[in-house]
């Protein structure tokens, strides 16, 4: 043992119970970053903490919160009514719940005879409202808040809520929250807090947040970074596998059925994707064709709050082998005990989050694999784009043992209800969608991808039709019509199981074939068919007409008030009219409009 990682070694006095609950947690030794970050953060230093993902960031900035917290005497019964001491920011609900839960194991051992400290996790669910949030905060008096920012907004906004004795507040996983998502959020929310606080940001890629992290309000920080030859742990080796995009579900069901784990997370790129294939498996293993004592959940961001935390709690309780499909809603932060594999199908969009997916196993100095599938030919240039970032890849190679006749299988799963049809079209689509959006742009790129191969992936019975792929792939690519299946399905004819949306499917069929104007049929068409691209820059257009008009409503309404003010005997005019009048004395001589170009 490290004599200057021992907890008798903090260079700062901690509370008697603080010690016992780490010692009764099973923390034998101090991680670098705590013993670095901790007597800082303690004291009247303002900390900017970067270290790698699974070195102990929690514990080092909850010991100083409820350090804090008692020295500046929040833990006392004169602690005014309706304030908080500490806020703790997190980018997710899932991070925030395991924060709060954190916060909790500490308080356990919190002495029964003193004023209690209690805590309040603040996240936005369909069971709980922000009038809710209020209630139990003035019953409870809680004094640290945790949450996410957009529920955190809302209730620090209410009248009810003081801020001024706001002591410290912490951004976990701060280059998240301080990205084009959320930043103006958070920067409302710090806003609202005192000056005089102290300020710790926290994050295993905190370079990212560039130029951001000045807008936070600290006042001459400490910036910790426990930096190593490899921004991931010792205990992790990080593979990449070449595979053709074709192969791709049977390369992941050879892993799920042949590597020995305990836990594994497997990133698909789209909510959508997660609901499509973690049904499919779970129809494959029905069949047998999958472990029996493999334990499969499904978690993703457009899931209720309520359902992913149930997801999350049932998947870290389970005891059997177990297997976790999600986004990268589940990248950050979140600490599962014994997770051991990680797979990532697709590399993220963004590189920072491909070590934060990496760090889920291999924590707390535990061994852990994660694997990325690259698709052949120019995905493997992704190998050394990331050892300019310190991510040492190894190639791992492995044997197919493939599922006998599995794109058969496939196909008739999807033929037995529409709706597995039109989520294998909207997951591919999807997927395009999320390809287009990779910051590393000179190599994940369209122009050398392989359309086919991921459509046989997503088991795809039929090509849509994309802009993407008729600009990019080559004519002798595509199929006659677009049908990867033989013979071509009479749609027409297929139904969907749901009797409601068959019957909706049908009369829209019927209202279709009675449109007896062809022009107007052919607008129908183009509209149901439109590219997701296209309706993108629709949302945008009318997005910018939208913001344009309230400027110009607005300056109206100011004319108004003024010529209203200078002459009181007038009869007041709406400021719609006004436009009406103003638009008939202007002479237009071009003809047309132009407004949508």
């Amino acid at each position: 043992m490290s004599k200057s990682l021992s907890w008798d070694d903090l260079k700062c006095d901690i509370q008697p119970w603080i010690r016992t609950a780490i010692d009764s947690m099973g923390f034998e030794t101090m991680t670098p970053v705590q013993a670095s970050t901790i007597p800082l953060f303690s004291g009247n230093k303002d900390v900017v903490v970067e270290s790698v993902t699974g070195s102990g960031k929690t514990i080092a900035f909850v010991i100083p919160i409820l350090e804090r917290l008692i020295k500046e005497g929040a833990n006392s019964a004169n602690f005014k009514k309706s304030h908080f001491h500490s806020l703790i920011i997190s980018p997710t609900r899932e991070l925030a719940s395991q924060i709060h839960n954190v916060i909790e194991e500490f308080l356990k051992y919190y002495p029964d005879d003193l004023y209690p400290i209690r805590s309040q996790l603040l996240v936005g669910t369909s069971s709980s409202s922000v009038r809710d949030d209020i209630n139990n905060f003035t019953d409870n008096k809680p004094q640290i808040l945790v949450g996410t920012p957009g529920r955190l907004l809302d209730f620090l906004q209410k009248t009810n809520v003081k801020t001024s004795s706001c002591g410290a507040v912490v951004l976990d996983e701060a280059d998240k929250l301080l990205d084009l998502n959320f930043h103006k959020d958070v920067e409302t929310i710090l806003k609202m807090l005192p000056k005089q606080r102290r300020t710790g940001l926290f994050s295993a890629t905190i370079e990212s947040a560039g130029t951001q992290i000045f807008k936070t309000g600290m006042r001459n920080p400490v910036k910790v970074a426990v930096k190593s030859h490899s921004s991931a742990p010792s205990s992790l080796s990080i593979n990449y596998i070449v595979v053709s995009p074709k192969d791709k579900l049977q390369l992941l069901l050879t892993l799920l059925n042949n590597y020995r784990f305990k836990k594994c997370i497997v990133y698909f790129p789209t909510c959508i994707s997660v609901t499509y294939f973690y049904a499919f498996i779970n129809h494959l293993k029905e069949q047998g064709l999958v472990k029996d004592d493999l334990k499969l959940f499904s978690l993703h961001g457009k899931l209720q709050t309520g359902s992913r935390m149930k997801t999350l709690d049932s998947f870290t309780s389970n005891l059997t082998d177990s297997v976790l499909f999600t986004t990268d809603v589940a990248a950050r932060g979140i600490d599962i005990p014994d997770v051991d594999l990680v797979i990532q199908l697709d590399p993220p969009t963004d590189s920072d989050i491909f070590i934060h997916r990496c760090g889920r196993t291999g924590r707390a100095n535990k061994i852990g694999k994660a694997l990325v599938f690259l698709n052949e030919g120019r995905e493997e240039d992704y190998v050394p784009f990331l050892e300019v970032k310190n991510v040492v890849l190894e190639e791992e190679v492995v044997e197919l043992k493939p599922v006998d006749n599995l794109m058969s299988k496939f196909h008739e799963w999807i033929l037995q209800d529409r709706a597995r049809f039109d989520h294998s079209v909207r997951s591919y689509v999807a997927f395009m969608k999320y390809y287009s959006k990779h910051t590393a742009s000179s190599i994940f790129r369209f122009q050398t991808m392989d359309f086919i191969g991921i459509a046989k992936f997503y088991g795809l019975l039929r090509l849509p039709r994309m802009p993407e792929i008729t600009r990019y792939a080559s004519a002798d690519q595509i199929p006659d019509e677009g049908w990867l299946v033989s013979p071509p399905v009479d749609l027409d004819n297929f139904a969907y199981v749901d009797k409601q949306k068959e019957k909706a499917r049908l009369q829209e069929l019927k209202d279709l074939k009675q449109l007896n104007d062809k022009k107007k049929l052919k607008s129908q068409l183009k509209k149901k068919n439109m590219a997701w691209s296209d309706k993108t820059l629709s949302k945008e257009g009318k997005a910018e007409r939208r913001a344009a008009m309230a400027v110009k409503r607005k300056a109206i309404e100011e004319k108004l008030l003024q010529e209203d003010g200078e002459s009181e005997g007038e009869v007041e005019q709406d400021w719609k009219d006004l436009v009406r009048q103003s638009k008939k004395k202007k002479h237009n001589p071009v003809q047309g409009s132009f407004d949508d170009l």
